[in-house]
Order: C-alpha cells, then structure tokens, then sequence
C-alpha cells in the first residue's frame, strides 16, 4: 500500500513538474493605438494589432512565450515603461520615446512603414510644399484634436494656417468630402484601410511629399531573450505569406525600404 502511495506520489510530482516546464511565459504586448488598422473593434477583438499577436502565439518556433494584448491610454503606457514593468510596445518608433541612439529600450526592424499624409479631394488636389503651401485665404486643414504636427504647428499656433479639428480619422473624410476641408492629415497605415474600406478609390489624392515619415517597429522594455525571438519574427516577416495576407487585408504592404533610420 505505501508503495503505491509512493508511485502515485512520484507520479503526480513528474507531472507537476512537466507542466511546469511546458508552461509558457507570458509577455505583455502594449498599443496605444485605438484607430484602424492596428483596431477595428475592441469588443470583437478585430484589427491589425489582434492579428499580428495571433500570429505570434502561432509562430512554428513558439515554444516557450504566450503573448496577450493591451490596449491602453499613452499616458498610462508612459507610467508603465517609467515604473519598468515588463512588456513590449507594438507600432512605434524610438523618435516617439525620446530614445532616437535607443539606448533606453530595445528596438526590432520595422515592420511597417508610414507617414502623415496629406489627403485631398482628387477633383482638387493638393501638394504640399512645406508651410507656405497651407496660407492661402480661406483654405482649411482638417487636423486631430489635442494632435501636434511637426514642421507646421508654429504657423498652426499663430494663426497663419487654419485648422479645424475632430476626434476621430474618420470623421476628417467626411469633412473633405462634404468640402468643410480642403486637405486633412492622417496616418497613412490608418487611410489604407479607409481607401479600401469606404471604396474611395478615384475620389481622394495623396501629396506626394507627406508632413512626415517614419517607420514602426517594436520597443522591448526588459528582456533581451523577448526581443530576440520578436526580432526573430519581424527578420522573418518579409517572407512569412500569412504576415503579407494580412497586410493586404489591410490594403497595406511590406516596407520597402525608404525609411532607413533602422
């Protein structure tokens, strides 16, 4: 009887101890970004940014990190990084961090590539051509409540370009379309999917020179065995076929390789 009451209990040990070691480490992957494509829909878990943390958890060399997804305010992000708590940022750029030599974090490749576009009206489109291009009399710049653009905000400030806000990207496309607008500004990630989505292809044009560009990667706040392996998977993402029907689910595309600060 006590020899069976042994077996039972080394038994149970070995399996404990088995689980322990197929038990995998959970990573918490942040975004701050509430707006398509990264999310479409928070209740229904729908978005870039929920497709690519599926894609992870199913990556072949997935063995050991299971990887859960946060949305949350940049505020509290920031408080988060300060206080050093363990995770990783989707979707940024260290230009976004005050970290441009990244020395305070730890960086990937990047996997995609954008820009802050200036959006038209195709029967009246518009290039700019830096601050000047946005003075003339009665010409409006449709703009993100609360949002600063870099390169045009002190003439924005002064009152020498006018602009009008909303609170979403959306609503800046009714705004051009009912002619409230005359130009808006939006990521160009975020207009891909709007393009494709509202089938407003023919009916908008995009200015050759952008406000901006910039590329975005993945910031790993602690660990250097989790940025390996999601470095691992952004190195290999240019040849992963799921990654890239994704991205065209999305109407975007891989980068090219014309933001080369990484």
């Amino acid at each position: 009887m006590n020899k069976s009451i042994a077996v039972v209990g080394w038994t149970l040990v070995l399996m404990l101890v088995s689980c322990s070691l197929l038990a995998k480490q959970e990573v918490r992957l942040w975004s701050y970004y509430e707006f398509p494509p990264f999310v479409i829909s928070t209740a229904e878990r729908v978005g870039l940014s929920y497709d690519f943390v599926e894609m992870m958890n199913l990556f072949e060399d997935n063995d050991q990190y299971e990887f859960v997804l946060e949305i949350l305010p940049r505020k509290r992000l920031d408080a988060y990084l300060n206080k050093g708590k363990q995770g990783a940022v989707l979707w940024v750029n260290p230009m976004f961090f005050n970290d441009q030599k990244k020395e305070k974090y730890f960086w990937t490749k990047r996997l995609l590539e954008d820009e802050q576009s200036f959006v038209s009206r195709a029967k009246d489109p518009f290039v700019f051509k830096g601050a000047k291009s946005l003075m003339t009399p009665g010409f409006v710049l449709g703009g993100m409540r609360g949002h600063i653009y870099g390169g045009i905000q002190d003439e924005i400030d002064q009152g020498l370009i006018e602009r009008t806000d909303v609170d979403k990207e959306k609503q800046n496309i009714g705004m051009l379309l009912k002619k409230r607008v005359n130009v808006f500004l939006i990521p160009y990630t975020a207009m891909k999917y709007y393009e494709k989505k509202m089938n407003l292809y023919g009916k908008i044009f995009y200015s050759p020179q952008p406000l901006n560009t910039y590329s975005r990667s993945i910031l790993v706040s602690h660990d250097r065995a989790v940025y390996d392996f999601l470095s691992k998977v952004v190195d290999e993402s240019n040849k992963d076929e799921y990654w890239k029907a994704l991205l065209d689910q999305y109407n975007l595309k891989l980068p090219t390789g014309k933001n080369m600060d990484f």
